[in-house]
């Protein structure tokens, strides 16, 4: 129900859009807009790394959303591929809004029952949400850095961590970002430190990142 409100106050072209609920004897059914494209993790599986335009065109749309969130004082709390969507004219809409609730609930879970609960978005989170500090725009904006190294290499950050637990106390108690994709070049790699400092404070604001050089040709 509280996802449903929250849903009800969100119209940008970069979110997916409610259309409504139905009740039946045992179940709640949240109607939401048809994205045909599927997630951008989806297509990085089938397709591979995505060249650096359509990188650069998704991050572009990304940060819209986000800004648009952060100027309704909401944190998203689960940036990643798997929950931005495509549609079939290349429009990205940012999806699944429950998050933050639920990641806010498993700080009173045993270490095993969070880490069943979190496996799929440990790399994606930023060090301050791992170690429960309160969530802020920034947490979102380090997510964002995260996605956009997945869509260049097809593959999370903190790769090179055997498993879950291992990238949970090393993303926790890191002092440098995961390493920046070549591929993204210079003016890529001074973006994604805009959006990946340790200290949340320091991260740089959507409005500020699509200023950035990156996006220089990007149509809003």
């Amino acid at each position: 129900e509280a996802e449903v409100s929250l849903l009800k106050q969100l119209d940008h072209p970069n979110i997916v859009r409610y259309i409504g609920t139905d009740i039946s004897e045992a179940s709640l059914y949240i109607l939401l807009e048809y994205i045909p494209g599927g997630s951008i993790a989806s297509m990085l599986k089938q397709f591979g790394p995505f060249q650096r335009d359509l990188v650069r065109k998704f991050s572009f749309q990304i940060l819209k959303g986000l800004e648009y969130l952060h100027s309704e004082s909401i944190v998203h709390s689960d940036i990643k591929g798997a929950n931005v969507l495509v549609s079939d004219t290349g429009v990205v809409k940012l999806s699944d809004f429950g998050c933050s609730k639920k990641l806010l609930g498993r700080c009173t879970l045993s270490l095993e029952e969070s880490m069943k609960a979190i496996q799929g978005s440990v790399p994606w989170m930023a060090p301050e949400v791992i170690k429960h500090a309160a969530k802020h725009f920034a947490s979102d904006i380090w997510s964002l850095g995260c996605t956009v190294i997945e869509m260049a290499t097809a593959r999370p950050p903190w790769m090179n961590y055997s498993n879950n637990l291992a990238a949970l106390f090393h993303v926790a108690t890191t002092a440098e970002p995961p390493p920046f994709p070549p591929s993204l070049g210079d003016i890529g790699s001074s973006f994604l430190a805009g959006c990946m400092v340790i200290d949340p404070t320091q991260r740089k604001t959507a409005t500020e990142l699509l200023a950035s050089p990156f996006f220089e040709q990007i149509s809003p």
